[in-house]
C-alpha cells in the first residue's frame, strides 16, 4: 500500500515545505563548519539560529497545513541528528566542548537511527516518529549547543549537563520503545 492511498495526498510526496526546511538544515552543516573555521561569528550565529528555527517550523507547517508525510517522519529526525552530531564535532574542534559528550550524543543518535532502520526494514515498515521525549531532548541539546556556539560559559556547561540527562533518559526511553515495537512486529 502506497502512502498516497491513505487518503492524504501529501503522505507520499517528498517536496513539501516541511521537508524542504529539513533539507535546508542538512544543507546548512558545511556552511556552519566554514563559519567556525573562518571565525565568521555573525554568520555562524545566524546559520545555527536559522537551523534550529527550521526544526520548529517544519513540524508546525506539517501539522498546520497537513503537509505531514512519511518522508518527513524520517527526514526531520535525520536532519536533527545530522545537525546536532555535526555541531557537536565542530564544537569539539573550535570550542571547549567535551569530546566524551559529543561521543555520547552521536552514539545515542546512531543507535536510534540503526534501530529505526531495523524496524523499517522488517515486515510492516514501522517508522518510529519523534515523540515528546525526543523533542524535549532535541530542545535541551539545542539550547546547550547554542550556548557553546556563542561561547557563553558557564551557562553552556550547565545546559550541557541538563541536556545530557535528557540524552540518557531518552536513550532509555527509546530502548524500551524499540523492545516494545520489536515484540509487536515479530
Amino acid at each position: 500500500m502506497s502512502a498516497d492511498s491513505e487518503g492524504n495526498g501529501s503522505q507520499g510526496r517528498f517536496w513539501t515545505p516541511p521537508n524542504v526546511l529539513s533539507l535546508s538544515r542538512i544543507a546548512a552543516v558545511p556552511f556552519i563548519y566554514w563559519s567556525f573555521a573562518g571565525d565568521a561569528r555573525l554568520v555562524l550565529y545566524a546559520l545555527v539560529g536559522c537551523a534550529f528555527l527550521t526544526d520548529a517550523a517544519d513540524g508546525y507547517l506539517a501539522r498546520r497545513f497537513r503537509w505531514a508525510s512519511r518522508w518527513g517522519l524520517v527526514l526531520d529526525p535525520l536532519a536533527d541528528k545530522i545537525l546536532v552530531g555535526s555541531l557537536s564535532v565542530f564544537l569539539v574542534l573550535f570550542r571547549e566542548f567535551p569530546l566524551w559528550a559529543a561521543a555520547l550524543i552521536i552514539a545515542r543518535d546512531l543507535s536510534i537511527l540503526i534501530a529505526g532502520a531495523y524496524l523499517y526494514l522488517k515486515p510492516g515498515n514501522v517508522i518510529l516518529p519523534a515523540d515528546r521525549v525526543g523533542k524535549l531532548t532535541t530542545l535541551a541539546m539545542g539550547v546547550a549547543l547554542v550556548l557553546y556556539v556563542v561561547d557563553w560559559q558557564p551557562y553552556g556547561t550547565w545546559a550541557l549537563w541538563a541536556a545530557l540527562c535528557c540524552v540518557v533518559g531518552s536513550g532509555l526511553h527509546y530502548i524500551l520503545e524499540f523492545a516494545r515495537r520489536e515484540r509487536t512486529v515479530t
